[in-house]
């Protein structure tokens, strides 16, 4: 516990820890929403107005701000599918987090989580908290995803997903050779049934279209997914759609299916929410490896 002594008057607390330590005002007030703080030995709020001579105590929150907070992260097992000296295939689990989104999620089973206690330091596109990731897959998404072991693996996977992105036709987008393949099963609601005898005789059917996420502070993008192939079941309620996406938004495929009138089951945001899992799984990965050569991987 750290103890300060504030020698000016009228300052927001979070205002005034974020110029103290020079670290983010968003920082101190996840801080401040978790009771470390103390003001003259009272719990303080973020909007707490500081006076002369107030005492400020705050709970250590340095190890947050370097890779030993991963210790906290609960010791989980995640399948290996393929491994060599520069990445490696594993198939994530539903329920399990790619990655802390904040720090405050650290304590969730997570694909960062697993990385850290089995191999300990990864490279990294962002902070500590994204080790090794290059992708991620929504919480209950589960199947297939790529990591990092060595720098080497990381600048190659970098160029592969920046070349995917980039490119602005989808012929180019589907030149690289990173292609990423998804299974749903979907409701069929009446505007479903109408978009599948749509698109019936029109396989592959690609989808362009604005991707709009139901999560606060989202910037809404243009998606591109393709749907490969369907399969509608005997009681003509449920449909298992096969696709490739080739752009990355979040929520992209989510978004998009429900808008055609195909909410995914067990999609609690963009769907409904029934008991089952969100049937939504990465089930295939193509990608050209370190070495130049095209590796395929499937669940």
């Amino acid at each position: 516990m750290e103890q300060l002594q504030y020698q000016w008057s009228w300052e927001r607390i979070d205002s005034f820890l974020s110029k103290h330590f020079s670290l983010s005002r968003n920082f101190f007030q996840h801080i401040l929403k978790r009771w470390w703080v103390l003001v003259n030995s009272k719990h303080a709020k973020k909007s707490l107005q500081l006076q002369l001579n107030d005492t400020i105590e705050i709970d250590n929150f340095q190890r947050f701000l370097d890779d030993q907070a991963m210790e906290e992260a609960p010791k989980i097992e995640i399948p290996i599918i393929y491994e060599e000296t520069d990445f490696l295939v594993i198939n994530k689990p539903k329920g399990v987090l790619s990655h802390p989104r904040t720090i405050w999620e650290l304590h969730e089973p997570s694909v960062s989580g697993f990385l850290y206690h089995k191999y300990k330091w990864l490279p990294s596109i962002g902070n500590f908290i994204r080790a090794g990731i290059l992708h991620r897959l929504d919480k209950q998404t589960d199947g297939l995803m790529i990591v990092a072991k060595t720098e080497k693996g990381l600048a190659h996977f970098k160029k592969l997903f920046q070349e995917k992105s980039e490119s602005q036709e989808q012929s180019d987008k589907e030149a690289v050779h990173l292609k990423k393949f998804y299974r749903a099963t979907c409701e069929i609601t009446s505007k479903g049934k109408q978009f599948l005898q749509k698109i019936e005789n029109n396989l592959p059917f690609t989808i362009e279209s604005l991707v709009v996420p139901k999560l606060p502070h989202s910037i809404s993008k243009i998606g591109i997914t393709k749907i490969l192939k369907y399969t509608i079941t005997p009681d003509q309620k449920r449909v298992t759609i096969n696709l490739e996406i080739l752009t990355w938004r979040t929520h992209q495929i989510r978004y998009h299916l429900s808008q055609a009138g195909l909410p995914i089951v067990g999609d609690y945001l963009y769907g409904t929410d029934t008991w089952e899992n969100m049937q939504l799984t990465a089930w295939k990965l193509i990608f050209e490896d370190v070495e130049g050569k095209i590796k395929t991987f499937e669940i």
